[in-house]
């Protein structure tokens, strides 16, 4: 009986250990958000040139070499449809729910919070902090699953119909990272060896994604005038985001251990990441561009950001993600 209870207290020693060196990989990222904050309010750092540095610069870089790293496995073409269906199914069904509490335009903002994830400026560095390349180009190649949702169902939520179908496959089409995707796999698959001096500067650009893509958020956030707090609002939207989505996502991933056998331990991983990543930082913007509760969206964004500090650990050492 003794040796069994040393055994525990060495088991659950272990976890908190690996709980605490999880939450101390993540600080960096919450100072580089703050140092954003800093920079939005005294220095006045422009967020839309920011953003555009990111979007049209470092982010089609980055990418493009992560793509090229990538061991293409047929199945992988699934992964963003599956990405895609889940945002999908816990998008409409949070704006019926969200009309039916509240029959205005706070259902829109309900559903776009809970479905829409920072996948890129939070998700991106996250899975550069706990997996290799390879892993990192699969993550990557998950995302256009979210970027395909947030150009197509995403758009039509915020605009309430407002932007047609063809409108928002328009913009799809504008998005870099769509062809950077195309011309790696292009590399990739012709077997072309990129010159040392690419890799080289692809280390920086890598880089300065992490640290532009964090600071961004609290650029963002700095430019807010008032903080607008709802109980009811937060935790609709918490129990979507933190719950339901991922929730919908471990479904799947238990399904394909149990029956399809589709993809890997590590594939699920990031699976079950790209799911309980926080509410985008975009989800503002469309809520000030459409009138949807501009301080109430900045508020949930801010406090959902905050509590994934605690949230993304305790998920990743509770569903072993490490």
């Amino acid at each position: 009986m003794r040796e069994r209870e040393i055994r525990d207290g060495n088991r659950d020693g272990l976890r908190v250990s690996v709980f605490l060196s999880l939450l101390g990989n993540l600080l960096p990222l919450y100072l580089l958000i703050g140092l954003g904050f800093i920079a939005g309010k005294l220095l006045k750092t422009d967020r839309h040139s920011l953003a555009s540095l990111v979007i049209y610069i470092f982010t089609p870089i980055v990418v493009f070499g992560f793509i090229i790293h990538l061991d293409f496995d047929p199945a992988y073409i699934g992964l963003p449809v599956i990405f895609y269906a889940v945002s999908v199914i816990c998008g409409l069904g949070f704006l019926a729910l969200g009309r039916k509490i509240y029959g205005d335009n706070r259902a829109n903002l309900t559903a776009l919070c809970c479905s829409m994830g920072n996948t890129g400026y939070f998700g991106l560095p996250l899975v550069l902090l706990f997996f290799d390349e390879k892993q990192v180009a699969i993550y990557i190649f998950m995302m256009l699953g979210g970027s395909v949702f947030e150009a197509t169902i995403g758009y039509y939520i915020a605009a309430r119909g407002a932007f047609s179908v063809r409108d928002s496959l328009a913009k799809l089409v504008r998005f870099p990272s769509l062809y950077a995707i195309a011309a790696g796999l292009l590399v990739n698959f012709s077997g072309f060896e990129m010159p040392e001096i690419f890799w080289t500067y692809w280390t920086y650009f890598k880089g300065a994604y992490v640290v532009t893509g964090m600071m961004i958020i609290g650029v963002a956030l700095s430019y807010v005038d008032r903080l607008v707090f709802g109980l009811r609002f937060v935790s609709l939207v918490f129990a979507g985001k933190y719950v339901v989505l991922p929730a919908l996502m471990y479904l799947f991933v238990s399904a394909d251990k149990l029956y399809f056998g589709w993809y890997g331990d590590d594939v699920h991983k990031l699976m079950m990441i790209i799911s309980i990543v926080p509410t985008a930082a975009n989800v503002a913007a469309f809520a000030s561009q459409m009138n949807l509760k501009p301080e109430k969206a900045a508020t949930t964004i801010l406090i959902g950001t905050i509590f994934a500090l605690v949230y993304i650990p305790a998920m990743i050492w509770l569903l072993d993600m490490r």
